[in-house]
């Protein structure tokens, strides 16, 4: 039980210097932690990022078109101008 409130106490103290590495088993269980939203410098990570997140935007759509019976329509341009799209079948139709 000790050792418990002393790794939380080591937690908390490294929380407030900004060091993020280091955390008790119940804050790693708690989820994520929140991504600063600036843009990535580096540019093979800006370009992973990109698709990871393309991904599961794309992801989300489709699970939102088939969960909620929902009319879906995606459109993502990259850097380069290259589209990507995504919509259900009733979105397609011409009028």
């Amino acid at each position: 039980m000790q050792e418990a409130e002393r790794n939380k106490d080591l937690a908390a103290a490294r929380k407030r210097e900004g060091d993020r590495s280091f955390g008790t088993k119940e804050e790693e269980e708690m989820g994520r932690g929140k991504v600063e939203l600036k843009r990535i410098e580096n540019k093979i990570s800006r370009q992973v990022t990109f698709a990871k997140r393309r991904n599961g935007l794309l992801k989300k759509a489709y699970e939102l078109s088939v969960l909620c019976d929902a009319e879906v329509a995606l459109i993502i341009f990259s850097s380069r101008g290259r589209l990507f799209e995504f919509s259900t079948s009733s979105c397609t139709r011409s009028a």
